[in-house]
């Protein structure tokens, strides 16, 4: 009985996905989220027996072409809105993969013109399903970088990394009914947990500053003195990353209150985050100076560094300051060198200018 349901099941599935991902779109106004579900619109509309039924619509003749034909798309759209949501932007290496795709997408669709694969449907379907599910497994894979791991987002990449798997599997078990059927549901179940952890997602939206304020000093600085630290943001509207629950600050600000013992939004414009959801501080650095904030402020690296190991973390300030330079703004750090060790001090004096 049940199995008469996966088609409306399947459908209603894809709908919730792109509904999901498209809130996410309107509240975050992010290219990489744009994106995606515009991937998750075309994967609603695909040409395939379990979305068609349910709309009266029977496929008709050798559909073959029009069926993986999609695929590949599709999953070029998942490989851009991997980039933009790990980088912001598509690196020349992200360029090199994505027109590498078209390539393999040009050859495969010649193949088919000249009936290279003798109208076997396994054959024809191995390369578009190995561009869809491989996309959406790195698309999950990048994902896991900004979620928090112990809440209900982290069903999002769960959710989109097990349809890509699944989508692996589509040339060999699709003819075979008796698991195709079950599969089917499975990834229907797998897109609805994907629907929940993006909704999730959405509530860690900055809100914009009620003054923009003028940047007296941008630069990347650090110090060991508290109270300069402070002093040197102001007059900015500046994102706090910090250790301190009650930290004096005197200007407009968001605060990331880094702590274990609370989790998500505890005052207005105020959030706890766990240290080891170090990935997705950059992402957040990145919207909030997209809706105006223009300065960052870190008391915490020591910190950051225990919980996350010397490499993640000066990953995360490379990317930090990067996002921070380039929007004119300023970054300071405020650290105890004899916290740290030798080779970590010399990277920050390399990279940061004390003050």
């Amino acid at each position: 009985m049940i199995y008469s349901l996966v088609p409306y099941i399947n459908l209603f599935s894809r709908i919730t996905l792109l509904g999901a991902s498209s809130y996410r779109a309107v509240k975050t106004r992010e290219s990489g989220w744009i994106l995606l579900s515009f991937a998750f619109l075309l994967s609603t509309l695909d040409v395939e027996e379990y979305i068609l039924k349910p709309l009266g619509i029977q496929i008709q003749g050798n559909h073959y072409l029009f069926t993986f034909l999609p695929s590949f798309y599709i999953g070029i759209l998942f490989l851009m809105t991997t980039f933009l949501l790990r980088e912001h932007q598509i690196s020349p290496r992200g360029v090199i993969i994505i027109g590498s795709t078209f390539i393999i997408f040009h050859i495969w669709t010649f193949a088919m013109a000249v009936n290279l694969f003798n109208n076997d449907f396994t054959l024809i379907g191995l390369l578009p399903s190995l561009i869809l599910g491989g996309s959406l497994i790195f698309l999950s894979v990048s994902l896991l970088e900004y979620v928090n791991r112990k809440s209900i987002e982290i069903l999002f990449p769960i959710g989109v990394g097990s349809v890509g798997l699944l989508n692996l599997t589509y040339p060999v078990t699709r003819n075979i009914h008796t698991i195709s059927d079950m599969l089917f549901l499975v990834a229907a179940i797998f897109r609805l947990i994907a629907a929940i952890g993006a909704i999730k997602m959405v509530t860690f939206v900055p809100k914009a500053p009620k003054n923009i304020k003028v940047i007296s000093k941008p630069g990347a600085y650090w110090t060991e003195n508290e109270e300069k630290g402070l002093n040197l943001i102001s007059t900015m509207n500046p994102v706090i990353i910090t250790r301190k629950r009650d930290l004096n600050i005197k200007t407009p600000a968001i605060v990331y209150w880094i702590t274990k013992v609370k989790e998500g939004e505890i005052g207005e414009n105020i959030y706890a985050i766990l240290p080891t959801n170090i990935g997705i501080l950059t992402d957040l650095i990145y919207r909030a100076f997209k809706v105006g904030y223009n300065a960052v402020y870190i008391d915490c690296i020591e910190y950051l560094i225990l919980e996350n190991g010397t490499k993640a973390t000066l990953k995360f300030l490379y990317n930090a300051k990067d996002i921070v330079l380039s929007n004119k703004g300023t970054i300071v750090l405020v650290i105890n060198p004899k916290a740290l060790g030798e080779q970590e001090l010399k990277i920050i004096e390399k990279e940061f200018q004390k003050i």
